[in-house]
C-alpha cells in the first residue's frame, strides 16, 4: 500500500513538472530577481512577492485536483485542492488592484471593501464540504457546479472591472503606458478565464496570471530606467532618445527653471529644495497638451518636446503654466525655441537662452525673492 502510494505521489510530481514547466522556470527567476535587485520600494517587491507565491500555490493546487480527478470516487483531498484554488486566483487579481494602487492614499473603508469579496469567495469555496451550493463530485468523481459555480470567477471580474475603472483613469491623467498595459493583461486574463470555464482548456489561466505578473514587473523596471526617481519625469536620456524618435514631427523644446532653488537650498535646507523640485511638476504636467512630453534634463531643470504642436497652443501652454505656478509658493523661468533647420543641440540652446531672459526679468521685478 506505501509503494502504490509513494508511485502515485512520484507521478503526481512528474506530471505537475511536465505541465508547469516553463510557468515554474519563469517564477524562478523572478522570485531570485527580486532577492537580488531591490530597486523598488518594500511594498511593491511585497505584492509581487506575494502574487508570485499565491500563483505557485494555485499551481499546486490545480495539479493536485486534476491528479485526485483520476481516481475513481471523490476525496475529500480533491475537494480541498478545487477549494485553495478557487480562494487564491482572486487575490493574484486584487494584487494587481493594489499595484494600481500604490500612489492613492486609500480609506479604511475603502480598503474593506476592496478586500471584502476575498473572504466570501474563500467561504464559498470551502462550502463544498459541507453543501453543494458551489460545486461538489458525483460518485463517479465527476465535477458538478451548483448554483454558484462560477462565484470565484465573478469576484474575479469585480477586480478585473476595478482594474479598468483605474485604467482609464490612468488615461485621463495621460498615463497612456500603463494604461494601455493594465488594458492588456485584464483582456489576456479574461480571455483566459473563458478558454477554461467554456473550452475545457486547463492551466491557461495560470500561465495568464504568471506572464502578467511578469510582464507588469518588467513594465516597472523600464519606468525606472526611464524616469526621474524624485520627480518621475522622464529623464534626460528619454528625451535625447524621443527627440530623435520624432525628428521629422518635433516643432518646438520650451526650457524651463526653478526660480531661487539655490537660496532655498541655502535657507532651509537640501530637502526643502527637493520638496520645491516636486512641487512645481505637477502645475507643469498638468498644463503639458497632447503631443507635448516633461523631462528632468538637470536639478532644478526641465524641458519639453513638443510634437506636431503649433505655436499658439505652446504660448498657450507657457501662459497656463505660468497662472498654475501662482497657487504654488514658488515661481519658474519659461523659455521656447521653435525648429528650424538647426541641430536638437543648437535648438535647446536657444530655449535656455530665452529661458534665461525671463529668469533675469524675474529677478529685476522683484528682486529674486523666494515667494514663501
Amino acid at each position: 500500500m506505501h509503494n502504490i502510494y509513494a508511485k502515485r505521489v512520484n507521478i503526481m510530481i512528474k506530471w505537475f513538472i511536465e505541465m508547469n514547466f516553463p510557468t515554474l522556470i519563469i517564477l524562478v527567476y523572478m522570485s531570485v530577481f527580486l532577492m537580488i535587485n531591490s530597486i523598488f520600494p518594500k511594498k511593491i517587491n511585497t505584492v509581487f512577492g506575494q502574487s508570485l507565491a499565491l500563483t505557485v500555490i494555485e499551481m499546486a493546487a490545480y495539479c493536485a485536483e486534476l491528479w485526485t480527478a483520476g481516481l475513481e470516487s471523490p476525496t475529500t483531498l480533491r475537494v480541498f485542492f478545487s477549494a485553495v484554488g478557487y480562494s487564491v486566483r482572486p487575490i493574484i487579481v486584487y494584487l494587481f488592484v493594489m499595484l494600481l494602487l500604490r500612489d492613492k492614499d486609500i480609506s479604511k473603508k475603502t480598503r474593506f471593501l476592496f478586500l471584502l469579496p476575498l473572504p466570501l469567495n474563500m467561504l464559498a469555496a470551502f462550502s463544498a464540504f459541507f453543501t453543494d451550493i458551489v460545486y461538489s463530485y458525483d460518485p463517479s468523481n465527476n465535477f458538478v457546479r451548483g448554483p454558484l459555480g462560477f462565484f470565484t470567477h465573478i469576484v474575479c471580474i469585480i477586480y478585473l472591472i476595478a482594474m479598468m475603472v483605474l485604467t482609464v483613469k490612468k488615461f485621463c491623467n495621460k498615463d497612456y503606458s500603463e494604461g494601455l498595459l493594465i488594458f492588456l493583461i485584464v483582456f489576456v486574463n479574461v480571455i483566459a478565464m473563458l478558454m477554461e470555464s467554456f473550452a475545457g482548456m486547463h492551466g491557461v489561466i495560470r500561465n495568464a496570471y504568471s506572464l502578467s505578473i511578469v510582464l507588469y514587473f518588467s513594465f516597472f523596471c523600464v519606468e525606472s530606467f526611464k524616469r526621474d526617481p524624485l520627480t518621475g519625469a522622464l529623464n534626460r536620456r528619454c528625451l535625447y532618445i524621443d527627440s530623435e524618435k520624432h525628428k521629422s514631427d518635433l516643432t518646438a523644446v520650451v526650457s524651463i527653471d526653478l526660480n531661487d532653488l539655490k537660496k532655498i537650498n541655502d535657507i532651509q535646507g537640501h530637502a526643502k529644495g527637493d520638496e520645491a523640485i516636486c512641487a512645481v511638476v505637477n502645475p507643469i504636467d498638468k498644463n503639458v497638451p497632447k503631443g507635448c512630453t516633461l523631462y528632468r534634463t538637470g536639478g532644478d531643470e526641465f524641458m519639453i518636446l513638443c510634437i506636431r504642436t503649433e505655436q499658439p497652443t505652446v504660448e498657450k501652454m507657457l501662459d497656463d503654466i505660468r497662472s498654475e505656478m501662482k497657487n504654488t509658493p514658488y515661481t519658474c523661468a519659461l523659455g521656447s525655441a521653435y525648429i528650424t533647420t538647426e541641430d536638437f543641440d543648437r535648438v535647446c540652446a536657444r530655449a535656455d537662452a530665452e529661458m534665461y531672459k525671463d529668469k533675469q526679468k524675474y529677478k529685476s521685478l522683484c528682486g529674486g525673492e523666494i515667494r514663501m
